[in-house]
């Protein structure tokens, strides 16, 4: 009998010690330790070809950031203690984008030349030894190295005729070409840097260009990679962005760290819950966050989006973990900050050092969040295709000709690139992505005021206009962003054009549009002029110009005659079907030749940026707040339905022992 109680004692204390099982932690966000003992990277963009001087940086480019420096410029501290160097979205010589793009891969001569400027004399490389030379001597400091990273560019598997790189031509098409140029791009960057000698910099790692995971068989290139590296003591990192392909799954991938980004900066609308959704992701699946901003940081909405990610990362782990900074490619939102006069704008750059020292604190959040955090919008939960134009006026801008700001007609040769110069008087409401029924607006073909805009001419003065209606797309998955700054101008003659207003955008998930009503005023040609606003793109299909039912023109007097426009308002159509040239400079550090999303190289409001930024049409879609936490909670319930399942299977098996051994017992005594 003893041994039956002690058997049953037992079995019920393993089933004790089941029952007070949890679930498995989540992984450990990466941290210093997983870095060779670097945690603060700053993202250094370089290679804008069609920028001044390729976008190359110098001493004194990057002493804002190897340095902090206090509002007289006096060195105080380091600042960023790792440098991540990467190309702009930009073309190579070879005329392919140097990210992803199948339809027009990279050649050998994109590969070479990107890494010839990387270590071009006096820039870059050499310029971030100089610098943070001048912050050590300044500290009194003679051991402290600032991390270096470099690019590894993607292997375009439609690349059959690539070129040759060290000595041997290449056929992208072949997996084994493919991992020698990976090869050789780590050999040579590895090599340029040892041959320069430098006593302040130190080789951590190299880091993955594309943001997501584009094909199921790269995985084999990107362990190959891994591999190499790890074997000469090197790290691999990755910066996917929000929710990209295979961002859960880093780790199979063979990257040591991946820090993933919230793209906050560059969806439609300001999203209170982004950032927390994205820490709580990179909580469950061990990634860190990347810091966001571009040159809007200084408006209201934007440096209230950015004081989301602080404060995200200070009430996370974040923090405390593997930290890295987007901030525009040169002259970039961190360097702006440090010499601006502007209070508010200066403060981005002290409340980033206090981020990257671990110092920042609530208070310092509080004390500068504005109260108003939108741009001009509505959002709406959806915005009604059909009942967007009002049926009780004539749209008299119809089938009227119109001048614009040029169509995108550049890269993959997508439906909104045949455009036929009527889109935006046509009459249609686009209905479909991409199709033929939008005006594409690019951020490299503005006006010379760095604006986009449409003028209609309504071929006569109207003295009854009232409505006035302009439809966008809004879909940051294809790199398109609502428009910005929208105003409506009229005018008589054409040449002198006064505002009418500024009207509020309302948007949704994937519409934007305006709607002004107004009592009558008098003009022959509206304009309307907008900037970017979170993408490369705004995508326009319509531009309406309308009276009430039953309103009549007044005839003009003759000194309402319009005298003939400096400009003719007729579309030119042979330039707007002629493909666009190389994209003129401008201050983000990509352009991008279709839509994309990504880590949003966006721009500054006085030049355009492009990238959302940084990546390209992916299946994936954007996720609104209430998904990424009902993704997290059903991940977490899964888990621990689970394990409940086991712990019943145990239970049972458990106790058909103890029964089994009780009955044994008994039948032995009998």
């Amino acid at each position: 009998m003893k041994k039956i109680i002690s058997v049953t004692l037992t079995v019920l204390m393993l089933l004790a010690n089941l029952l007070c099982i949890e679930p498995a932690a989540a992984p450990k966000v990466p941290t210093a330790d997983d870095m060779g003992g670097y945690e603060n990277v700053c993202l250094t963009y370089t290679f804008r070809r069609s920028g001044s001087d390729n976008g190359r940086h110098y001493e004194s480019d990057l002493l804002p950031y190897t340095a902090y420096l206090d509002k007289n410029g006096t060195i105080k501290d380091f600042f960023f203690d790792s440098y991540l160097f990467l190309p702009c979205m930009d073309y190579g010589p070879s005329g392919a984008r140097m990210h992803l793009d199948e339809n027009n891969p990279t050649k050998a001569i994109d590969w070479t030349s990107y890494v010839d400027d990387t270590f071009a004399k006096g820039a870059n490389v050499d310029a971030l030894e100089k610098a943070f030379g001048t912050t050590k001597a300044a500290l009194g400091d003679t051991k402290s190295k600032a991390g270096v990273f470099f690019t590894l560019l993607y292997p375009g598997k439609k690349a059959t005729s690539f070129g040759s790189l060290g000595g041997k031509s290449l056929n992208f098409s072949r997996l084994e070409d493919r991992k020698y140029a990976v090869k050789w791009m780590i050999d040579e960057q590895i090599s340029r840097f040892e041959q320069r000698g430098y006593k302040n910099l130190d080789l951590v790692g190299f880091y993955w260009l594309e943001e997501f995971i584009a094909s199921e068989d790269d995985a084999e290139i990107l362990n190959y990679a891994s591999d190499y590296l790890h074997s000469k003591g090197l790290k691999f990192i990755w910066i996917p962005w929000y929710k990209a392909n295979g961002y859960e799954r880093w780790e199979s991938f063979g990257f040591d760290v991946a820090c993933m980004q919230p793209n906050l900066m560059w969806i439609g609308y300001n999203d209170p819950t982004r950032v927390n959704s994205s820490v709580a992701l990179s909580e469950q699946y061990g990634l860190s966050m990347e810091m966001e901003c571009d040159g809007r940081v200084y408006t209201d909405e934007y440096f209230a989006r950015y004081l989301n990610y602080l404060d995200g990362g200070l009430n996370s782990s974040m923090m405390n973990a593997v930290k890295m900074y987007y901030q525009d490619g040169k002259t970039a939102v961190y360097y702006k900050a440090c010499y601006s006069n502007d209070e508010r704008y200066r403060l981005v750059y002290d409340l980033t050092y206090k981020y990257a020292k671990k110092t920042l604190k609530q208070s310092d959040i509080d004390a500068v969040r504005p109260e108003q955090v939108t741009n001009g919008y509505e959002i709406v939960d959806d915005i009604k295709r059909d009942s967007l134009i009002a049926k009780d006026v004539d749209w008299i801008s119809i089938g009227k000709s119109y001048t614009a700001s040029r169509s995108y007609v550049d890269g993959n040769g997508a439906d909104y690139q045949q455009v036929s110069g009527k889109e935006l008087t046509d009459g249609i409401i686009a209905s479909e992505p991409l199709s033929t029924d939008w005006h594409a607006y690019h951020h490299s073909l503005l006006d010379s005021d760095g604006k986009m805009s449409v003028t209609v001419d309504l071929g006569e003065i109207r003295n009854d206009l009232t409505h006035f209606y302009a439809h966008f797309d809004n879909r940051l998955e294809y790199g398109i962003g609502a428009p910005v700054g929208i105003t409506l101008y009229v005018s008589n003659d054409g040449r002198s054009f006064r505002q009418l207003v500024t009207p509020e955008l309302i948007m949704d998930a994937s519409d934007s549009c305006i709607k002004y009503e107004t009592s009558p005023v008098s003009a022959r040609y509206v304009k309307m002029s907008c900037g970017v606003g979170g993408g490369n793109f705004v995508f326009c299909s319509e531009f309406l110009v309308g009276v009430k039912n039953g309103d009549v023109v007044d005839e003009p007097s003759e000194s309402d005659e319009p005298s003939e426009p400096d400009e003719s308002p007729e579309p030119d159509e042979s330039s707007a079907l002629e493909e666009s040239s190389e994209p003129e400079e401008s201050n983000e550090p990509s352009e991008s030749p279709e839509p994309e999303q990504s880590k949003g190289e966006q721009t500054d409001l006085e030049e355009s940026k492009g990238e959302v930024t940084d990546s390209e049409e992916s299946s994936l879609e954007e996720s609104n707040s209430e998904q990424a936490s009902s993704d997290e909670s059903v991940a977490e319930n899964d888990q621990n339905g689970g394990i409940g399942v086991w712990i019943i299977v145990i239970a049972c098996v458990a106790l058909t022992v103890v029964v089994a051994v009780i009955v044994t017992v008994i039948k032995k005594k009998k």
